[in-house]
């Protein structure tokens, strides 16, 4: 969902993200059953180390909150770590599962441990309390630098004044130590919103008009900063110019004037001076390669460049394609291949590295993502995430995907002293840090079954008003308009979907089309020989020219058959009469019923219904011939007498000379 409230959060927040993993208060250790409602929160507020040096110290500060139903005693609050240097992402991933019998409990010191409460007096439901615990690296067993380690606290407490302490609530996340060798950050920015615009002219709504004001702005800002990288949506790009010299917006069964025009204009404007080898481009619109791929769509690549080529000033940028959730199975890769783009992005590399080679021409650009996580993590453990994978990345480089306001000030808060911004641009022209990209099974979000349905549809839509109206506009953009409608932005998202849906169904959608092209004729024929002709008339009530046939099906084709019609063309607003020629074997009542049609045969309009009454057929076909004998036998028998009157005459004349 690039672009709306849950996926601004995916990019950076899944590189920075762990929640359930990394778990703050969450993870807690197997209790005696009298202790089990128990829970005694520690969250942290700030975590710094004030150097790397063995009697350099680790300051955590933080929250303990009764966030149980029953009273706590001897609440105590203890430093926990681990002493293995981590290096790598599995182990720091592997690190996140909270392994029991990994790591161990600092011995006690007065800096160590914060006892909130004694055993005999409680601490209450909803109580609360602020404290400061602090170790040396040295005490910690955190020795080598370019490594992270794991550290937190734990909290113990009894259920009453008997001393019986179990853990309830425990503390997790790391301390990074970086090496001297500064650490490449490419921050990307990605300018993409959900799609509005329906064809050329005529958006969906106006809610792009906010987005370039409010979000949209605060990334066009990020993306001109130094150092930074950028990604643009060729069709985020086609609705921007689109809007700057005025368009039309939906509303109910008319239109209306958007109202952006202005905002747009100078949003574009300063998205031309953005420094372009910064820069890149996404596939049109972020179609959802993922379930493209599973639903066997060969096709859906292809028109997202088709769709792109429509859109000037981005064919010389690098094309990076996003995928939804910035996961990338290994089947999507292989789907990918002849995608013609320079990388693609991954959130679910086995490994830590910007830029990583794959089997096939696109590389990867890995984002460091330990598992995904959940948006509800407090913001200072995403930090620290970050900051761990920043070291463990070290030379290698970290890529972080920046798509919403949090991205940006999460980028802003762990950028450090020890690490050097790197563009896109930049970064896409270095060797790859990683030999072989590894990819995670993870499983990626997509659209839904009955979303591609929907999606199929319109594409036989578009097919069927292609071949009524073959001069159509609106066929070339065709490529564009289907792309819009496999946007990650309709994931999770069905309102916004069907509503994007029920605009482009009211340009091309079966019922609305047949809606406007209307047949009419008379609900009774009466046939007296083998073939008749009869008129029907096409109105045409689209906005353009149309060129159709009218087609009759019968419930007795042994009885009656009519071919389709000749193929007319219907002017906008126009009527046209057509002819329909049935033919007729025998006498009977026979149920037409006839519809205007495509050259290929694509239904236009509904039924209408027509009797067809075949009478005396036989008795005509015999009166016919009965009368044809006897006017053949009166010639003959007049022609008979004719001759013998002249021969008679012949011979009186003869006996007269």
């Amino acid at each position: 969902m690039i672009g709306t409230t849950n996926g601004r959060r995916r990019g950076f927040a899944l590189l920075l993200s762990w929640g359930a993993a990394v778990g703050l208060l969450s993870l807690v250790n197997p209790v005696p059953a009298q202790a089990a409602t128990l829970q005694v929160s520690f969250t942290m507020t700030s975590l710094s180390v004030s150097g790397s040096k063995p009697k350099d110290e680790v300051t955590v500060q933080g929250t303990v909150t009764n966030t149980g139903d029953t009273p706590a005693f001897g609440v105590q609050v203890l430093l926990w770590s681990s002493r293995d240097a981590i290096r790598d992402l599995p182990t720091l991933r592997q690190a996140g599962t909270n392994t029991a019998g990994w790591g161990a409990r600092l011995t006690i010191d007065a800096d160590h441990y914060a006892v909130i409460t004694t055993s005999a007096v409680p601490f209450a439901p909803g109580a609360s309390r602020q404290i400061e615990l602090r170790a040396s690296l040295a005490d910690l067993g955190f020795t080598s630098a370019g490594a992270v380690y794991a550290f937190g606290a734990d909290v113990i407490a009894s259920p009453d004044t008997s001393g019986s302490y179990a853990t309830v609530g425990q503390l997790r996340t790391f301390v990074p130590l970086p090496g001297k060798t500064p650490v490449p950050v490419t921050s990307v920015v990605l300018l993409t919103a959900a799609p509005t615009k329906l064809v050329d002219n005529l958006f969906r709504d106006d809610s792009l008009t906010t987005e370039l004001s409010e979000r949209l702005e605060n990334l066009l800002t990020a993306a001109g900063r130094p150092g930074m990288g950028w990604l643009i949506d060729p069709a985020l790009l086609d609705e921007v110019r689109d809007m700057s010299d005025g368009y039309q917006v939906r509303d109910g069964a008319g239109t209306r004037a958007g109202t952006g025009q202005d905002v747009a204009t100078a949003w574009l404007a300063r998205y031309e001076r953005l420094d372009r080898h910064a820069g890149g481009r996404t596939l049109f619109a972020n179609p959802d390669v993922n379930a493209g791929r599973i639903a066997k769509d060969s096709e859906l690549v292809h028109r997202a460049g088709a769709a792109a080529e429509t859109v000037s000033g981005v064919e010389d940028l690098p094309l990076v394609v996003v995928p939804a959730g910035y996961i990338l199975p290994a089947a999507t890769y292989d789907y990918l291949s002849d995608s013609g783009a320079e990388a693609i992005i991954a959130a679910n590399a086995t490994a830590a590295g910007a830029l990583q080679s794959g089997d096939a021409e696109p590389r990867v650009l890995a984002t460091s993502a330990v598992v995904p996580g959940t948006a509800q993590t407090p913001a200072i453990e995403r930090h620290q995430l970050a900051l761990a994978a920043a070291v463990v990345a070290g030379a290698r480089g970290q890529v972080r995907l920046l798509d919403g306001l949090e991205d940006l000030a999460e980028d802003q808060a762990t950028t450090t002293a020890w690490m050097v911004r790197r563009d896109l641009g930049s970064l896409l022209a270095t060797t790859p840090g990683v030999a072989h990209a590894a990819l995670g099974a993870d499983k990626p979000p997509r659209l839904g079954a009955g979303q591609l349905e929907a999606i199929k549809r319109l594409t036989d839509e578009f097919a069927a008003y292609g071949d009524l109206v073959p001069e159509s506009a609106l066929i070339d953009q065709a490529d564009a308009a289907i792309t819009r409608t496999t946007s990650t932005a309709w994931i999770g998202n069905s309102a916004g979907f069907d509503a994007h849906l029920d605009g482009m169904a009211a340009l091309v959608g079966g019922p609305e089309v047949g809606r406007s092209v209307t047949l009419d004729a008379s609900h009774r024929f009466l046939m007296s020989s083998r073939t008749n002709q009869f008129p029907v008339t096409v109105t045409n009530n689209l906005a353009e020219q149309i060129r159709v046939q009218v087609v009759v099906r019968t419930d007795n084709p042994q009885r009656l058959t009519v071919p389709p019609s000749d193929l007319v063309t219907v002017a906008p607003g126009q009527s046209v009469t057509v002819n329909i020629r049935p033919e007729a074997s025998s006498n009977g009542l026979v149920i037409a019923r006839a519809y205007v049609a495509t050259a290929d045969g694509h239904r236009v309009s509904p039924d209408t219904s027509i009797t067809v009454e075949i009478t005396d057929l036989g008795v005509v076909a015999w009166i016919i011939v009965g009368v044809s004998g006897l006017v053949l036998v009166g010639a003959t028998a007049f022609r008979i007498r004719q001759v013998r009157r002249r021969t008679a005459a012949v011979e009186t004349t003869g006996k007269d000379a």
